[in-house]
């Protein structure tokens, strides 16, 4: 009982702990930006700028040159940045934004370009080249579907392992595997299913959401699973701290991973909470581009499950197979 208490204490200040460190001062960093001249500029107008904007207090930016808003409008698309600052001749500039690579981000931008153009007494004008959906508040609701995918797979783990346990044989464990695998592809069809058919809030995006769910779900839920059969009980708690102590404030949903602290930012695309809310953007709003490290991610996952689940049952049940040849060897004696 003891310790019960004090696991579940641990968890709850990790939880607190976690979420307030990741997002009690979100400060912008390394924002990736483009920097065009208008027509009328003298040439070296741009690079100017790009000095100026990367000699900022705390690297907000890091910005680069652009040659037109054509190029602009291409390396928002490819992700290859997040926003851009267009210098005209008349005074007012304007600064493009992507809100649907993530709205705090965008807002950072906003406040970043509204006082540089404040202190250099011009004006500003925002526009959104590649905005959220009119039923996606935020940008929010891929990071709650990816959540609740995770929240079904390592849930039905962890009631796998707490009423059944870990399988004694690799063929309990490979029926474990597809019991997971079977959830997941109708869970992650479901879950896809209410965003697009049943709220509208991704629309036209149906079956690549349910392969990417079916991915999240069956790759959390296998990696729990594994954790199981190699640690026992203790995978219950030690999955909660990785999907949603560790993996909820770095996914990058309420805060991007420009605007969290460096460690959030480094581990939440690796994690699969973080993995599904990158993969949801990326199917929506930047036709795919950007799906191939949230890919990776759960293919690891995946695979570390299988090799822990596989490879610990295997090395169970030779080890039963062994006590009861012995015990048998005994018996005869």
């Amino acid at each position: 009982m003891a310790a019960l208490v004090v696991g579940v204490l641990a968890l709850q200040l990790g939880f607190i702990l976690s979420y307030v460190a990741a997002f009690h001062q979100p400060t912008p960093r390394d924002i990736s930006v483009a920097v065009v001249a208008g027509p009328g500029l003298p040439a070296g107008i741009p690079q100017q700028s790009v000095d100026q904007l990367n000699a900022l207090d705390g690297h907000p930016v890091a910005a680069r040159v652009a040659t037109d808003t054509a190029e602009v409008r291409r390396l928002l698309r490819d992700r290859e940045i997040q926003g851009a600052y267009v210098i005209e001749p008349n005074g007012t500039d304007t600064l493009i934004t992507a809100s649907a690579g993530g709205s705090s981000i965008a807002s950072a931008l906003e406040s970043i370009f509204g006082k540089v153009a404040e202190s250099q007494h011009r004006q500003l004008v925002v526009r959104d080249e590649i905005p959220v959906g009119a039923h996606d508040n935020r940008g929010l609701s891929g990071f709650y579907l990816s959540i609740g995918w995770v929240v079904g797979g390592y849930l039905l783990a962890a009631a796998i392992g707490l009423v059944i346990g870990a399988p004694a044989t690799l063929r309990r464990a490979w029926a474990q595997v597809a019991v997971m695998f079977g959830y997941a592809v109708v869970s992650g069809a479901l879950g896809a299913l209410i965003t697009t058919h049943g709220l509208g809030t991704f629309a036209g995006h149906w079956f690549p959401l349910w392969i990417l769910g079916t991915g999240v779900v069956f790759a959390t839920g296998l990696f729990t699973l594994g954790l199981r059969a190699a640690i026992g009980i203790l995978a219950v708690p030690l999955a909660i701290a990785v999907f949603v102590v560790l993996g909820n404030p770095s996914a990058g949903g309420a805060f991007g991973a420009n605007v969290i602290p460096s460690f959030y930012a480094a581990i939440g695309k690796w994690i699969t909470p973080g993995a599904g809310t990158e993969g949801v953007r990326s199917i929506v709003y930047f036709d795919n581009v950007g799906l191939g490290q949230p890919t990776v991610a759960l293919a690891l996952y995946t695979a570390v499950g299988a090799v822990l689940l596989l490879g610990f049952t295997a090395w169970r049940s030779r080890k039963i197979g062994s006590s009861s040849a012995d015990t048998a060897a005994a018996a005869t004696k």
